[in-house]
């Protein structure tokens, strides 16, 4: 299973966009030096006229048994650069806040039925019956088809050949499985849509400064909070 770095700028301006473009790339260092491998780096624009992103997805995976995991599970949190912004005045504000939550997940659209193997299913001939119990056939071609992984069962006897019935099955099944890979879908999109507005200001787990070449400074106990 891969694991997603999200860093968000919430609502802010685009300080904090160009802030969380220099995050991203600093924590996707960071996991590499961990022993992660970074797979993909993905950035969110609320607009094309945008020149920062509002959000970034670093999409990795670490070896089981790593400490790397550790690492990774440890960059969630509010994150702060301590600069001033060349946009505004010397008395405007100089702290930007943006977020990073850690997720797992498998990063793609969800849109094609997954392919069953007869191996991963449990098919189980039944007897088959009509209404008030009259039978249907007298040789019984009703199944029941279990996907043991899932948890899913289907009953189906609509078809007068077993073959046909154990085909409709696994359809079923592997349409019951896209469905539920839809919403599971919508429910993270719908999550990355709100964590645009879960910004903890004021309070940070993590501070950093400028170096001379523009890049993040992590701060060691001496920038001023």
């Amino acid at each position: 299973m891969r694991s997603v770095v999200r860093i968000t700028a919430g609502t802010g301006p685009v300080e904090v966009r160009q802030f969380v473009g220099l995050l991203a790339e600093h924590l996707a260092g960071e996991c590499r030096r961990a022993g992660a491998t970074v797979h993909e780096v993905v950035e969110h624009r609320m607009s094309d006229k945008d020149v920062a992103p509002a959000s970034v997805e670093v999409w990795l995976s670490v070896p089981p048994g790593e400490s790397g995991a550790a690492v990774v599970a440890g960059l969630s949190g509010t994150h702060a650069l301590l600069a001033r912004s060349a946009l505004r005045g010397k008395k405007a504000r100089k702290r930007w806040y943006a977020a990073v939550e850690i997720g797992e997940g498998e990063r793609g659209s969800v849109g094609e039925a997954p392919r069953l193997s007869l191996q991963d299913l449990v098919i189980v001939a039944q007897k088959g019956g009509g209404p008030g119990g009259q039978k249907v056939n007298k040789t019984s071609s009703t199944v029941r088809v279990t996907h043991p992984q899932s948890g899913i069962s289907v009953r189906v006897s609509e078809e007068r050949s077993q073959r046909e019935n154990v085909r409709v099955g696994v359809e079923r099944i592997a349409r019951i499985l896209l469905e539920r890979d839809c919403a599971r879908a919508r429910g993270a999109k719908a999550s990355a849509r709100m964590g645009h507005y879960r910004v903890r200001r004021g309070q940070a787990d993590f501070v950093y400064e400028l170096d001379r070449e523009g890049r993040l400074l992590p701060c060691a106990g001496t920038c001023s909070r």
